[in-house]
């Protein structure tokens, strides 16, 4: 159902994707869906989900192009060479990837109460820090990073396209975000049973 803006609401974009209306928004929901299930499992699906993620948002909101590809080309390239990055830096690759991810999801929720409009200073040095923190997470607790961290990314990616109210959003992120995880946690648990 199209709003009186123009724009399409939750169900009925979902319903678009689906029938191959919107592959733009379907490829989204896909990579979304992979980082919040399968972000630990496949880390470097996570450190190319990363790039494909934040250069996607930049590149929507920087730059002005009348070429609707564009973004998503430049999304799929940084996204390609994160996992390239990955598979052959792992370590490296997994920390910057935790900062990226930490500074990225930090600095949407600085947007998101507003602080990036009224003081973009402290909305981009708090991003900073926790980026920081991101990637000493990373670092010394990776599968537990690789699994909050990529929950967090796919439950912001996924929600991205929809028009929801505030609250609602924030309540869905994390409904969205807490099922990434339990579902990681989950197959952790288990890989790890598998071991003993």
């Amino acid at each position: 159902m199209r709003a009186s803006d123009g724009t399409l609401h939750m169900p009925d974009q979902i319903l678009d994707a689906i029938n191959g209306v919107d592959a733009k928004l379907a490829l989204q929901i896909a990579v979304a869906a992979a980082l919040l299930m399968l972000g630990r499992r496949l880390y470097w699906l996570f450190v190319a989900g990363v790039g494909f993620v934040v250069t996607k948002h930049l590149a929507t909101q920087h730059f002005e192009t009348p070429e609707e590809w564009l973004p998503l080309a430049l999304a799929v390239i940084a996204g390609l060479a994160g996992a390239l990055f990955a598979i052959f830096l792992q370590k490296l690759a997994i920390t910057i990837a935790g900062f990226t991810s930490a500074a990225f999801f930090a600095y949407v929720v600085a947007e998101n109460i507003g602080l990036s409009t009224e003081n973009p200073q402290a909305a981009l040095l708090v991003a900073l820090l926790v980026g920081v923190l991101g990637a000493i997470f990373s670092r010394t607790l990776f599968d537990w990073a690789l699994i909050l961290l990529s929950s967090l990314t796919g439950s912001w990616f996924l929600l991205d396209p929809f028009e929801l109210d505030p609250m609602l959003y924030r309540v869905v992120l994390m409904i969205v975000a807490v099922a990434g995880i339990s579902i990681q946690a989950n197959m952790l648990h288990r890989d790890r049973g598998k071991r003993t």
